[in-house]
């Protein structure tokens, strides 16, 4: 009979190990998705990291590698950076060109960059969380009716 309850403590035991042993997810870095421009995982956004978004996405939209985005190829690769959670930004109904592409993301860069420091911390990425607007629409408030 001992034997058998020190058998089911120690089934217990690792029972319990293996559920103590399950990982959770880990929480979303500060800063939200921006932090996916982190390329080296330091947890801060540099210009240049900034920039080479810039210049990945404006490589991935420009499907005839002219050196320009046109509505058209912006349109196409839409779905793709929307499945990525992003969208490309910019340009309207006209072309783009890779410079004016980057200078974007560096006007970008510096608005966000409050403190100068050349680096995009969690802080002012949060901080510039609400500039971007509400997403998704479930939790926003519908607008206020005219008024009469």
């Amino acid at each position: 009979m001992t034997s058998m309850r020190f058998g089911l403590a120690i089934a217990s035991g690792l029972l319990a190990t293996a559920a103590v042993a399950q990982t959770v997810p880990p929480a979303p870095p500060p800063g939200g998705g921006m932090m996916r421009l982190d390329a080296n995982h330091d947890g801060v956004i540099t210009r240049p990291e900034m920039i080479a978004e810039a210049e990945a996405r404006f490589a991935a939209m420009d499907a005839d590698k002219d050196g320009k985005v046109t509505p058209a190829e912006r349109d196409a690769a839409r779905p793709q950076w929307r499945g990525a959670g992003n969208r490309p930004r910019g340009g309207g109904d006209r072309e783009m060109t890779r410079a004016e592409t980057l200078a974007r993301a560096g006007q970008r860069f510096d608005r966000l960059d409050t403190n100068h420091d050349g680096k995009l911390d969690a802080a002012e990425l949060a901080a510039a969380r609400p500039m971007r607007g509400p997403r998704g629409g479930g939790d926003t408030p519908p607008p206020a009716p005219p008024a009469q």
